[in-house]
């Protein structure tokens, strides 16, 4: 996935007070895999961990398991990352 930083204003990635930016793990069949499976990383940054289920399960394949890790990031990293509040991104 390529994103174009230009295309995102600076303000983009602000998290609002009552905003978090969670990490969610996303595990998917794939016969590619050793294991079998899949494991990607998401973030989406919401005002609850349900929320950003819904968001993250919405981005996914219906076949994936979306489930919590407890972990969440931090607003610099966030920016860093040009996240942007709503939206699931791949780590």
């Amino acid at each position: 996935m390529t994103i174009n930083t230009n295309a995102h204003s600076p303000d983009a990635a602000m998290i609002e007070p009552n905003q978090t930016a969670f990490i969610l793990k996303v595990t998917r069949p794939d016969e590619a895999e050793l294991s079998g499976q899949l494991v990607i990383f998401y973030a989406a940054i919401t005002c609850s961990e349900e929320e950003a289920l819904a968001i993250v399960r919405r981005a996914v394949k219906a076949d994936a398991a979306v489930e919590p890790t407890g972990v969440r990031l931090s607003q610099q990293t966030a920016s860093a990352l040009v996240l942007e509040a709503g939206l699931a991104r791949a780590l």
